[in-house]
């Protein structure tokens, strides 16, 4: 009875071993998809954080256009301002 006991007790470690082998196979395939799910990740925040970076300049330079269009055009109204002033004053001598 002994013979059977130790021989059914190696059959179940032989087991247990491919079970675990098997698992442990599992796990590493597992962990390199999430691997990868996180780099592909990583290169997409990178990427959208490259873009965020250019819209932002865009936006800075856009606004800084639109401060010196602004300027030119109080530079232009003042000018027709004093030009109209100019052409009242002579209208009306």
């Amino acid at each position: 009875m002994g013979g059977r006991t130790f021989r059914a007790t190696c059959h179940l470690r032989a087991w247990t071993m491919d079970s675990l082998k098997a698992a442990l196979e599992r796990l590493d395939e597992t962990l390199d998809v999430l691997e990868r799910a996180v780099e592909e990740r990583l290169a997409r925040e990178a990427a959208g954080a490259e873009e965020r970076q250019q819209l932002a300049l865009a936006l800075d330079q856009s606004r800084a256009s639109e401060a010196r269009t602004r300027q030119a055009a109080q530079t232009v109204s003042q000018r027709l301002d004093g030009a109209i002033e100019r052409l009242q004053t002579v209208l009306e001598d």
